[in-house]
């Protein structure tokens, strides 16, 4: 029998039971829309996931270091950090460690308050060194970037996060105007393009940079660090780097052999690569939920396939009666539930992607579409049709058309 023969002969069958058909295609339909949406859901998950870390990380050449050997809760600060991380250790790490290529600086609180006339406003203020934005990936929206001049000579100017001008500007032109930190006067020098959201969803904009020795000096009135960010010539030999800086600094620190560290260091990119290990973990989760839907949807394709089969035994006698083979019967139920499954798969298609905006605008993300996962959706919609329907098919081969008449 000629394939396109049984493809009619298929799509006859399908038209005369409209509702059972409906059915076959509904349980594929809802497998394959939920494989579509629950697979650009944890892909957009991943890519936003990843993108928060990296907006709060900076580059990945990097390796962070912070006071304390044990974890400190939350964001680090003045408060909550041991003093034993000084700014002679960061001009040893750079002069002294040849894999090192530079080393930035900071110093940060989160309860200073900050005045512009009569408005207030209580963001991060962070003291940093000039070379912040090359290891951070930061960038300005307008005005100049601290200066290696402005840390020498200890200038009270300030850049501003994007998030803090419309709370005390807001008619906006913050450049040049000088601002109340702890009521010592800062000129802002420059505003900072927005980062978004961290990998917890905090505001990464909440901020105003100044010269860390201005800070140091100043403001903060304290001669120990809360973090070094220290950039690597070559990422690839990272655990070198940080074996050095770790025996540079108990050295430095007088730290005995068998006593632990007074410092953490954190490689960005092994932490990055647990992030993206656990968002790949999320989105192979979802799509396995989405999988076993689309199992349940196969089953039901083979549950009617086998009503159909007992119910269609006279059809089934006469085609064989008039000729017609095994192996034509077994082809013809094999393509009505490979249309079936098809037809199911391309409006599960159509409803996923309609589904995938809803999804994006709920998260407020932009919505993905994965070329090769609908091209694989499509086929493996296919695939179950063909796979779901051999039972059903071959048992139709099995109905002796003699008895099949007589009944």
């Amino acid at each position: 029998m000629r394939i396109t023969t049984g493809i009619g002969i298929a799509w006859r069958s399908m038209t005369r039971n409209r509702l059972r058909t409906f059915f076959m295609m509904a349980g594929v339909t809802i497998g394959i829309c939920s494989l579509t949406i629950l697979d650009s859901v944890g892909e957009n998950t991943k890519r936003e996931a990843m993108k928060r870390f990296k907006n709060m990380i900076g580059t990945f050449d990097t390796v962070i270091i912070r006071p304390g050997a044990g974890k400190t809760r939350g964001m680090v600060s003045l408060t909550n950090v041991p003093p034993t991380l000084k700014f002679e250790d960061a001009q040893a790490i750079a002069e002294e460690i040849t894999e090192v290529k530079q080393v930035a600086l900071l110093q940060n609180a989160f309860d200073i308050d900050v005045k512009y006339k009569d408005r207030n406003a209580s963001p991060a203020i962070f003291g940093v060194s000039a070379n912040w934005l090359d290891l951070r990936g930061d960038e300005l929206a307008s005005g100049y970037f601290i200066s290696v001049e402005d840390t020498q000579s200890l200038a009270r100017v300030a850049i501003l996060g994007s998030n803090v001008v419309p709370e005390l500007f807001p008619e906006g032109g913050p450049l040049g105007k000088t601002v109340r930190i702890g009521d010592v006067p800062f000129q802002v020098k420059g505003v900072l393009q927005s980062r978004g959201a961290g990998p917890g969803g905090g505001s990464l904009d909440d901020l105003i940079l100044i010269p860390v020795t201005t800070a140091s000096k100043r403001l903060f009135n304290r001669d120990f660090l809360t973090m070094l960010i220290v950039q690597l010539r070559d990422p690839e030999k990272s655990e070198t780097a940080m074996a050095k800086i770790s025996a540079l600094l108990r050295q430095r620190h007088h730290i005995a052999a068998s006593a632990l560290d007074d410092f953490t260091m954190t490689s960005p990119r092994a932490v990055m690569a647990q992030v993206s290990q656990m968002a790949s973990t999320l989105s192979t989760i979802l799509k396995g939920i989405a999988t076993i839907a689309m199992m349940i949807g196969g089953a039901v394709i083979m549950s009617l396939m086998l009503i159909s089969v007992s119910e269609r035994r006279k059809e089934i006698g006469l085609r064989r009666s008039v000729g017609a083979s095994r192996q034509d019967i077994l082809v013809q139920f094999i393509l009505e539930a490979a249309l079936i499954s098809s037809f199911g798969g391309l409006t599960g298609i159509a409803l996923g992607l309609g589904g995938t905006n809803v999804a994006a605008r709920i998260q407020h993300l932009p919505p993905i579409f994965v070329l090769q996962a609908l091209e694989w959706t499509a086929g493996l919609s296919v695939g179950l049709g063909l796979v779901f329907g051999i039972y059903p098919a071959w048992r139709a081969t099995q109905v002796d058309p003699v008895k099949a008449l007589r009944a």
